[in-house]
């Protein structure tokens, strides 16, 4: 169902950050209250606009303003397990997925617009449960539910399971969905692996990574996937980081993991700053690795919690934490907490 109508923003709090030190509180922040602790995703819009996923809907920060999306009942209210943000339709868009299906909006700096549902209803969309969505460069939506990989571009629905028809999208959550621009997607899931095709007006070039066919993917429990260049992908596992450096499914693969400095083999988040430098959020904090060394940070070095569900790469290279305790903003060496 569509709603071409424009939503008014309720403006929760303003932040001043005045921080001088990990464990500095700002007077503002004891004003300004989460509508859920637990942040399952975090994307950072070309304008810099902060966006969160929680389990109670959706908030943003604009770096002066907190943003709550009241009135709605998904934005305001529903846990949101996934998001995705793109201009390839030529407009700020932002896509997430929730219990109740799939939502899209465009915004602006004062309103958002266009408001769209998709449902299992709704012709197209598998099911009503999505975990993961994103859009690649020619603006194809990939929507992971808990039937398979509904694909919708333009007006045109479309529907994946697997190679060879596999079911790996519809047996196992379908955790991740990222793009590259030579025209790879990758679904990440939770026991199946990693599922590989590229989609112009169908699904061709479809491969799986997993055990045994795969061997150097240490584990098919893949809870996220990121694509850092046309050949370079990181997977964050139950066994560690995994990286791969072709398009060739058997070779190619380095792994990390606890014994390499990794701070914890479950890898739930992973971003790569402007630097080059790559940090994971796990399951008893974060790692920072520079292709050399890696360091690590907990809660004793200001974190606000070790489980990390999420993280993002703001536009300044400063990295932005989702916990199940709140959220956590690094930069300049300087911890501050939400």
């Amino acid at each position: 169902m569509k709603l071409n109508k424009l939503l008014n923003l309720g403006i929760l709090a303003i932040m001043t950050l005045s921080f001088t030190g990990c464990n500095d509180k700002d007077p503002a922040e004891e004003e300004f209250q989460l509508p859920s602790r637990v942040i399952n995703k975090i994307v950072v819009s070309q304008d810099g606009v902060k966006w969160f996923a929680t389990e109670k809907g959706m908030v943003s920060f604009n770096g002066t303003l907190w943003t709550s999306f009241s009135g709605d009942e998904i934005l305001d209210n529903t846990p949101i397990e996934d998001l995705a943000y793109s201009t390839a339709s030529g407009k700020n868009e932002i896509w997430l997925g929730s219990r109740l299906g799939a939502t899209s909006f465009e915004y602006t700096s004062s309103t958002i617009g266009n408001l769209t549902r998709y449902n299992a209803q709704e012709k197209g969309l598998l099911a009503d449960s999505v975990s993961a969505v994103n859009i690649d460069k020619n603006n194809v939506k990939f929507i992971g539910t808990t039937k398979g990989l509904s694909i919708l571009k333009g007006t045109t629905w479309d529907q994946f399971m697997g190679r060879n028809n596999e079911q790996i999208l519809s047996q196992y959550r379908i955790s991740a969905i990222a793009t590259a621009s030579n025209g790879w997607i990758y679904a990440s899931t939770e026991g199946g692996g990693v599922s590989r095709f590229k989609y112009a007006d169908a699904v061709s070039g479809a491969t799986t990574y997993n055990q045994p066919w795969s061997g150097e993917l240490r584990s098919d429990t893949v809870y996220t996937v990121i694509v850092v260049n046309d050949d370079h992908q990181w997977y964050g596992t139950t066994k560690g980081a995994s990286l791969h450096t072709s398009e060739f499914t058997k070779g190619d693969w380095e792994n990390y993991s606890r014994e390499d400095g990794l701070i914890c083999d479950s890898v739930y988040a992973i971003g790569k700053d402007p630097s080059g430098t790559m940090w994971f959020g796990t399951h008893l904090g974060v790692s920072k690795f520079n292709g050399t060394t890696w360091e690590n940070f907990t809660t004793d070095n200001g974190l606000v919690d070790n489980k990390v569900n999420a993280l993002a790469i703001d536009i300044d290279g400063s990295v932005w934490f989702g916990t199940d305790e709140g959220i956590s903003h690094f930069k300049n060496n300087v911890w501050v907490n939400y």
